[in-house]
């Protein structure tokens, strides 16, 4: 697993150092760097994935499917005296660093010099690896069978992928990645291990409706998504079912496919979805966290982070460094807005270490206002 990435001269840090736990929640106001930390991850995949890492002559690709840095001007930190972008990647089985060489303003393929140990033993390159960007696919009639990117998740990097995967899945009866994610209904009657069907009840469970997700193939290249709902209404094309239930299934199908070991990586899972959703899937990730997998999320929610408070108080987190949270801000100093970082833990009792301010204090703050 990751366990720490460090950043110079990236972007909106300077020299910055963030602990990475089994499940990492990175909050902040809009604007503040919080997207920074998951691009230094992406671009070092995305450069991974069209082979620049291993050649002789390194190189990064700062434009792709995962991540758009645009330039070496844009990567560089604006202060930045020296122009050498540093990103190191710490896990139990050694220290990655690569170098970047942004000289060259434009420059849109930078030269780097890698030191470390054997990065390919990262999750982060894994073929397993995950990655949902907010910008996900909405309601479709019908979904594309195969990728029209050159490189891609298994899911799609908009989850675009998720009903061609399910499809697979059902025809290859896929079970799902860790026994423990198996779901039960709470009165000791947990259904088989078959992928699809612990889909439909996880995500039964957090839309709080009896709903069931179906595909089917319509030709070669297309594959259709209709959900049931209430098991009497029949079934209805996800065009008639709102947001939610399109932008939620890539989550739920990521964490239920993951094996212990690998890596997600998810912005604003949260999107799209009632509170008391939001709460019980924070619950989930904190489950797929406890059975082996490693969970990076960018999120607004003070829901999906209840539901991952109330998953430490009931011990499905066990450890204090199961989570950390990481808030990101900018202060002026000297005139100059700098980029500051806090990390915040969750307690047995799911109490947080730390509140600073604009931290998830709002619902408060306006609730004083009102009384």
């Amino acid at each position: 697993m990751i366990q720490r990435i460090s950043l110079t001269n990236f972007k909106a840090y300077e020299d910055e150092e963030f602990n990475i736990a089994p499940l990492t929640l990175i909050a902040g106001i809009n604007g503040m760097g919080k997207s920074s930390i998951l691009q230094s991850l992406l671009m070092l995949r995305q450069s991974y994935d069209v082979d620049y890492l291993n050649k002789d002559e390194k190189q990064i690709r700062l434009n792709g499917h995962f991540v758009n840095m645009e330039n070496a001007n844009v990567l560089c930190y604006t202060m930045a005296s020296d122009r050498n972008v540093v990103v190191s990647i710490e896990t139990e089985n050694g220290s990655h660093t690569w170098t970047i060489n942004a000289q060259e303003p434009e420059a849109t393929n930078p030269s780097c010099v890698y030191e470390g140990d054997d990065y390919k033993t990262i999750s982060l390159f894994s073929d397993s690896m995950e990655f949902l960007t907010a910008e996900r696919v909405g309601p479709r009639y019908e979904y594309r069978a195969q990728s029209d990117k050159a490189y891609n998740t298994k899911l799609g990097v908009q989850g675009e992928l998720t009903p061609a995967y399910l499809y697979k899945s059902l025809q290859q009866n896929e079970n799902i990645g860790m026994d423990g994610m198996l779901f039960n209904d709470g009165n000791n009657q947990a259904i088989d291990k078959q992928l699809i069907n612990n889909v439909n009840a996880w995500m039964s469970w957090i839309m709080n409706v009896n709903m069931s997700a179906h595909t089917h193939a319509t030709d070669p290249q297309t594959i259709k998504l209709e959900y049931g709902l209430d098991d009497v209404w029949g079934h209805f094309s996800a065009l008639q079912v709102g947001f939610g239930l399109s932008f939620v299934l890539p989550v739920v199908t990521a964490l239920l496919k993951a094996k212990a070991g690998d890596l997600v990586l998810v912005e604003n899972p949260e999107a799209h979805l009632h509170p008391s959703a939001q709460v019980r899937l924070g619950q989930m990730i904190s489950k797929a966290v406890s059975c082996g997998a490693q969970v990076i999320v960018e999120t607004h929610s003070d829901h999906l982070l209840n539901g991952i408070r109330l998953a430490r108080k009931e011990k499905v987190l066990k450890k204090e460094t199961d989570v950390n949270l990481i808030f990101v801000q900018r202060k002026s100093v000297n005139g100059q807005l700098v980029t500051l970082t806090n990390e915040i833990k969750i307690r047995d009792n799911g109490k947080l270490s730390d509140r600073p301010p604009f931290f998830f204090d709002t619902w408060e703050d306006t609730l004083v206002k009102l009384i």
